[in-house]
């Protein structure tokens, strides 16, 4: 936010595909994989508002304040057995719905080359699961849950740009915990770095690392690649990482793509994100089924984000 010396307004939202699909690997009599028989295949979708911000810069300080979506419990599973002749006997469904959101004001300082920022988040959200059973000829059975979450967390951090080619930030967040006791955050850190080479078109190249101590640490790595076009177009894509953070062994991969063009006051910026998540060394037996079974997820996010300098 230091690095803003206008007034400036976005807002963003992104429209989510999601896709699991489940399989059992299928062998022949000598014990040679043949292929893979499809169990369930569940697809869901959903609209969400991004992160938005307003920024008022003021001589030394930047003032702002940001709504952000934190954590997404977005989730629908159904599973349909089936007797000899086709017959429907039973339907599993599993859904769960639900946001955390923080809205934050935020407050920075601005020295020279140097910024110093913070922000107190104030969180709020639900979920709700909902469990049925389906079976012909009987009464469903279902099995509700529903939890209330609150909470607050500070976060500080430092941009260093001693010129327009070069910046380094460093955040941190503290461990938090939400008033009902059920879910807690760990200490996360964050390291980024931009250099943009000398060019006949401005191109930046960013990288970053989070490292998340929860039971087992995890590091989150990112990197990506803008062009900036007759000082107006701007062309985006990158790559993200992470383990699951209670399997250190399953890996998801998001691949990134983006296009943005600055007007005047306004800026527009589009953007696609193909997400796949691999459970290639998972442990199955921590989800209590059998080696043979495999599991695939992928989504896409489409985002949307529109700016205004004033």
């Amino acid at each position: 936010m230091g690095l803003i010396d206008f007034r400036k307004l976005y807002a963003s939202g992104w429209f989510v595909v999601q896709n699991e699909r489940r399989g059992l690997r299928v062998y022949d009599s000598f014990g040679n994989n043949i292929g893979i028989s499809t169990v369930t295949n569940n697809t869901s979708t959903k609209v969400n508002v991004g992160p938005s911000a307003i920024v008022i810069p003021f001589k030394a300080l930047r003032f702002g304040f940001q709504y952000a979506p934190v954590w997404d419990y977005s989730y629908f599973f159904r599973y349909e057995q089936r007797d000899d002749f086709y017959q429907l006997v039973r339907i599993d469904e599993q859904e769960s719905q639900g946001h955390i959101h923080a809205f934050s004001p935020r407050i920075s300082f601005k020295y020279r080359w140097i910024n110093i920022g913070f922000e107190y988040s104030f969180m709020q959200g639900t979920w709700h699961r909902e469990e049925r059973v389906i079976i012909p000829q009987m009464a469903d059975s279902v099995d509700e849950q529903e939890t209330n979450f609150s909470g607050n967390v500070t976060r500080g951090g430092v941009a260093i740009a001693p010129t327009v080619n070069f910046r380094f930030a460093f955040t941190y967040q503290p461990r938090y915990d939400f008033l009902d006791g059920r879910f807690s955050y760990p200490d996360m850190y964050s390291w980024a770095i931009m250099y943009q080479p000398p060019g006949r078109i401005p191109t930046r190249f960013v990288g970053q690392v989070e490292f998340e101590d929860w039971d087992q640490s995890i590091l989150i790595y990112k990197l990506g690649v803008e062009h900036m076009i007759l000082s107006r177009y701007a062309l985006r894509y990158g790559f993200c990482v992470f383990p699951d953070y209670t399997q250190h062994a399953i890996w998801t991969t998001n691949l990134t793509l983006g296009f943005g063009i600055r007007g005047g006051r306004y800026s527009l910026d589009i953007g696609y994100g193909y997400g796949k998540r691999d459970y290639l060394n998972s442990d199955f037996p921590t989800f209590d089924v059998g080696a043979n079974y495999k599991f695939d997820e992928t989504t896409h996010n489409f985002l949307l984000s529109i700016g205004l300098s004033f």
